[in-house]
């Protein structure tokens, strides 16, 4: 899983404002996955695009987690924030590349819900 190492949290608060960022040792985080899926849509956007889906891997619990989405030139451009339902279902979020231009998400914060 992709998460945001401790120079890249330091170059998003310069960037971005605070950023706080998943370690290993974080229960929830250990749960989230990332992976790219062969898609039309994100083929006729840009050749070679997937679409990036964020999957949770518990089996009873959901997880609240807050997403840095980062773009061709590695800047952040937005946070994405959500609930990834448990048991896998997939949260489909984007292209992995707009434009013949790089995108990616970075795991910023992972929680199980209350």
């Amino acid at each position: 899983m992709r998460r945001l190492s401790p120079s890249h949290c330091l170059l998003l608060a310069l960037l971005a404002g605070p950023a706080q960022c998943a370690t290993e040792s974080d229960p929830a985080a250990s749960f989230l996955e990332f992976s790219a899926e062969n898609d039309g849509r994100c083929q006729i956007l840009s050749e070679g695009g997937q679409l990036r889906i964020l999957r949770n891997r518990h089996s009873e619990r959901a997880i609240d987690y807050r997403l840095m989405r980062v773009f061709a030139n590695g800047r952040p451009q937005n946070r994405v924030v959500g609930t990834a339902p448990p048991g896998g279902e997939p949260v489909k979020l984007g292209c992995t590349r707009v434009d013949g231009r790089p995108q990616d998400w970075l795991l910023e914060r992972a929680t199980f819900t209350p």
